[in-house]
């Protein structure tokens, strides 16, 4: 008798979550030497905005290149007109900022516990 249940899982192991966040980091590393045409007008105002919210180059950096790795692999989903598609970067960054600043925020809270 069979179950319901699929007989694979759907979760991801944790050799397969490191080879996709090592995958990850090498796709930010590329974009960020090389963004999209389409993007280009927006990556000074992207970094300033990131370089504001984290108050950390580094950390500003490291966000816009997760803009850009995410924008590149969402390319159906990139807005057609230049407003909207400024605007969408600009969430992304927000979202990347934010979700940095989490970050920062569990490591410190982890090395105080210690």
């Amino acid at each position: 008798m069979r179950s319901s249940s699929p007989e694979t899982t759907t979760r991801t192991t944790g050799a397969h979550r490191a080879h996709r966040e090592a995958r990850d980091r090498a796709a930010v590393r590329n974009i960020a030497r090389r963004p999209s045409a389409c993007h280009e007008p927006y990556l000074d105002g992207l970094f300033t905005y990131c370089l504001s919210v984290l108050c950390d180059h580094d950390a500003a950096t490291a966000a816009l290149g997760e803009v850009l790795a995410l924008a590149e692999r969402r390319v159906p989903r990139v807005p057609r007109t230049t407003a909207d598609r400024r605007a969408w970067l600009y969430a992304l960054a927000r979202w990347a900022c934010l979700r940095g600043l989490a970050e920062a925020r569990r490591t410190r809270q982890a090395s105080h516990a210690a």
